[in-house]
């Protein structure tokens, strides 16, 4: 089983093949798109840099003590199905829409109608109710710039509701046990799920034309997709940091064709930056040094967006998030993760710095 990444199947490869074949009724990655984090760390360039085999499977039993092996065993084997099962669905899901680019060329386009209703308040409500009361998730919606589609990769849609979900705040405090991991396999899996659930209902519900995506190898950088969507804004370490949460989410799109909704898309979390550049918790805490103190730019502006920050070396930070299942060390010591009110309590404390220095 070496060599293995979540964003390789038969089915996201038949689907990429079938949009690159069709590039007018698609969206396709710019030539200099980074490469998909969990696809890097099965190429041959991460394994001769590193030295080891890069499989998401066999990597994670070379450090980890020999008492802990059933434990982990049986946390792969209760998540790893469901999450590639997910995975499959979200492309099998869509199979009547790549069969219309075979045939015509393009999707067929159902919901003209709800752009004529724009906002269509009542259904974004009862979207928001169903994806809440099924699977307490938080949604956004935004459009997708291009330069947020990975290297060779493609979406169907331009524009994406972007899903959040909570990581248990104990257990992530538990990092980098595997209590911890065990939360973070749990929460990609019940995503997975809630996203290709919440798309079937709005295809059942409206006829909406939409797209899955699994958060575990994506299409997509969901992070600055949900900065953009006004979720949140980029910590020191490269994850969004939200204001019910912290940084104890997962996050997933689905593209939907049309912008059917209010785009929730704010700058109001940005003050976060200034934050973190005075924090330093999650740099010092990292067991691999993983987190850049000087962040560089990958795109230097992207429209709505700004520039686009590189913000860890993956190459120090994968092996070991491998290996323990997610790591989440820098998500424990944030200090936006410890819940409820802390996000206004240190806005007041930036406020207040303001003040000082008028």
């Amino acid at each position: 089983m070496a060599n293995i990444s979540p964003s390789f199947s038969k089915q996201e490869t038949k689907y990429l093949n079938i949009l690159k074949q069709h590039p007018g009724s698609a969206y396709l990655a710019k030539e200099n798109a980074p490469i998909e984090g969990f696809e890097y760390f099965a190429s041959d360039a991460y394994r001769k840099k590193i030295g080891k085999s890069g499989s998401l499977f066999t990597d994670k039993f070379g450090t980890i003590p020999l008492k802990n092996i059933p434990r982990l065993l049986w946390i792969m084997l209760k998540n790893f199905k469901g999450i590639f099962s997910a995975q499959r669905r979200s492309f099998t899901d869509i199979v009547n829409y790549l069969d219309d680019l075979e045939t015509t060329d393009h999707i067929k386009d159902n919901v003209g109608r709800f752009i004529k209703s724009y906002p269509n308040s009542e259904m974004w409500q009862s979207l928001v109710d169903y994806a809440m009361e099924k699977w307490c998730v938080k949604i956004g919606f935004t459009e997708v710039p291009a330069e947020l589609i990975f290297k060779n990769k493609a979406i169907m849609f331009k524009y994406a509701l972007v899903v959040i979900q909570e990581m248990d705040k104990e257990h992530i405090n538990s990092a980098p046990d595997l209590d911890a991991g065990e939360e973070v396999l749990g929460v990609y899996n019940s995503l997975g799920l809630a996203v290709n659930d919440i798309a079937r209902w709005l295809r059942k519900q409206y006829g909406i034309c939409c797209q899955s995506n699994h958060p575990l190898g994506g299409l997509v950088n969901t992070v600055p997709l949900a900065v953009k969507a006004g979720m949140g804004w980029v910590g020191s370490n490269g994850l969004v940091i939200t204001p019910d949460y912290g940084q104890r989410q997962r996050i997933a799109p689905i593209f939907i064709e049309d912008p059917i909704f209010k785009f929730t898309d704010s700058t109001n979390h940005k003050w976060i930056e200034e934050y973190c550049s005075i924090c330093g918790r999650c740099e010092k805490a990292c067991p691999t040094g993983a987190i850049l103190k000087q962040k560089f730019f990958h795109f230097e502006k992207i429209a709505d967006l700004g520039p686009s920050r590189t913000c860890i070396d993956r190459d120090k930070c994968y092996p070991y998030f491998n290996e323990t299942l997610g790591c989440s060390i820098c998500v424990k010591v944030c200090p936006f993760s410890r819940g409820k009110g802390t996000y206004e309590h240190l806005k007041k404390v930036m406020d207040n710095r303001k003040s000082l220095r008028k």
